[in-house]
């Protein structure tokens, strides 16, 4: 069993207690790949803040990164969701229903369910951890009198 607070359901939490970061993963998922640069533009923020908030939401899983080469300058880390990402990948020659995905990626009542449902698998999977724990003392309690 892994120690409270060090799991999926405290990273998603942590990722969605902001605001902000919510409204960049949404951004996100409905526009597609984006650099630090972009994401703080957009939001009005420091890039040392955009990128804090967007590798938090890598480690959580919620965002992947790669590396693009442009034509000057030194290639760009962008931030994306495989959601978000399907305009590329349909340019890229994968065979992608683009218009599936911009309406689902534009649907911001699907995207707050997804959201949701996340949140809500991750808050169960912390409360049996809660209970295993509780039982568990309980048990030692018992048998240590």
């Amino acid at each position: 069993m892994s120690p409270l607070g060090d799991d999926t359901a405290t990273r998603t939490a942590k990722v969605l207690s902001l605001p902000t970061r919510a409204a960049i993963l949404s951004t996100l998922l409905k526009t597609g790949p984006k650099t630090v640069k972009e994401i703080a533009d957009a939001f009005a923020i420091h890039p040392n803040v955009a990128r804090a908030h967007l590798d938090l939401m890598v480690e959580a899983g919620f965002l992947s990164t790669e590396t693009r080469r442009r034509t000057k300058g030194r290639p760009a880390k962008v931030y994306f969701t495989w959601e978000g990402e399907a305009a590329a990948l349909a340019e890229a020659g994968v065979d992608v229903d683009l218009e599936d995905h911009r309406n689902e990626a534009s649907d911001e009542l699907e995207i707050e369910i997804r959201l949701l449902d996340r949140m809500l698998g991750d808050a169960t999977a912390q409360l049996e951890r809660i209970r295993d724990l509780i039982n568990q003392t309980k048990a030692d309690r018992q048998g240590g009198s």
